[in-house]
């Protein structure tokens, strides 16, 4: 009777290693560390300059783990566990592990559903249209952030699900976020969608995103437009992104053009023009009793030379400048300089930054 036992138990501990020797996985660790010294001058709209060493230059400094594994027949089970983390002082983005995504789910021809931490389809075609982005990521004062980096609202989605799928020329997202509160399916939930179309020289692409807050009491909706097109060693990109809050009816846009340059094999230049606007209710972020500041407007200008040491290591320079006005200035000074300024009708912020950026 005791042998019996111990056969099956054996079999049963086995049995999951025999299947493995037949599938095909892989286990992919892989990163990016990225960091750089900037000057910002007149950061908190009262004239005072600061220099500092940024984590995440250009790209989010972030290690991860990427595995998928054959179940035959076309399928296929995949992971990822991104951990984002700041070179500056190293500890971890997000006050969490895997702050910047962690989900499990299955590929298929059909496309692939997704569960976890993951990036809404108004990031992902978002940042594909900024002229500065150019698949290395956001870089630490990138204009998009104008208004307190509202545009993306909490675009990395907790409790998810997300669907991929590519047919020909066009690529789909559809997002839905589990809200999680008793009682409701509507507070707290995330949903939407985005739609990518790529072929030649060509790229279009817009996005929907909306999220119900906690309590249910207000419903922001973002979403984004934009398009590139490549002539030579030249690309042109155009995009256009918005926000509505239904508390205080505030009211958010940015519109922006620019062009990327691959000069050279090593070196890549970019530049791009941003115009910002808000109107409605527009308050404070962070503070703990919001303060109204109405309507407002900012415009920005960029530029980054990004120059490759090697396939992996590259340094960039980037150089930018900002004059806000009205109920912008507050947002601006509260969001880089820790405090909303309100007293004066506008303010003009410049900077620089030298680093260094390495991909494993």
């Amino acid at each position: 009777m005791h042998k019996t036992a111990l056969r099956w138990l054996l079999a049963g501990a086995l049995l999951p290693t025999a299947g493995g020797i037949h599938a095909q996985s892989s286990v992919n660790l892989y990163g990016v560390i990225s960091t750089a010294v900037r000057y910002t001058s007149n950061i908190d709209g009262l004239h005072r300059d600061q220099a500092e060493l940024v984590s995440s230059g250009i790209g989010g400094s972030r290690w991860g783990l990427k595995g998928e594994e054959d179940l035959g027949g076309g399928n296929k089970a995949v992971f990822l566990l991104e951990n984002g983390f700041g070179t500056d002082n190293g500890m971890t983005a997000y006050n969490a592990l895997f702050g910047r995504q962690a989900y499990v789910g299955l590929a298929t021809a059909w496309g692939s559903l997704t569960f976890g931490r993951q990036y809404n389809a108004l990031n992902n075609v978002g940042w594909s249209f900024n002229p500065l982005d150019q698949s290395w990521g956001n870089f630490w004062s990138d204009p998009l952030y104008l208004g307190g980096d509202i545009f993306f609202q909490d675009y990395r989605i907790n409790n998810s699900a997300v669907y991929k799928g590519t047919l020909g020329p066009v690529t789909v997202q559809l997002d839905y976020g589990f809200g999680e509160q008793a009682g409701s399916t509507s507070k707290g939930q995330t949903l939407g969608g985005g739609i990518m179309y790529q072929k030649g020289p060509l790229a279009l692409g817009v996005s929907y995103d909306q999220r119900r807050t906690a309590n249910g009491a207000d419903t922001i909706r973002n979403w984004s437009a934009g398009g590139s097109y490549a002539v030579g060693k030249s690309t042109l990109y155009l995009g256009h992104m918005g926000r509505r809050e239904d508390a205080g009816a505030a009211r958010f846009g940015i519109y922006f053009a620019g062009l990327g340059y691959q000069a050279t094999q090593a070196l890549h230049l970019s530049a791009a023009y941003y115009r910002y606007q808000q109107s409605g209710g527009i308050t404070t972020q962070f503070q703990a009793t919001p303060r109204l500041l109405g309507a407002g407007s900012a415009d920005a200008i960029a530029a980054v030379a990004d120059y490759a040491l090697s396939k992996r290591t590259s340094l960039f320079l980037e150089v930018d400048a900002m004059k806000a006005r009205g109920g912008a200035v507050g947002r601006e000074t509260e969001y880089w300089g820790g405090s909303s300024v309100t007293a004066a009708g506008g303010t003009t912020r410049v900077g620089v930054m030298l680093g260094m950026r390495q991909i494993f």
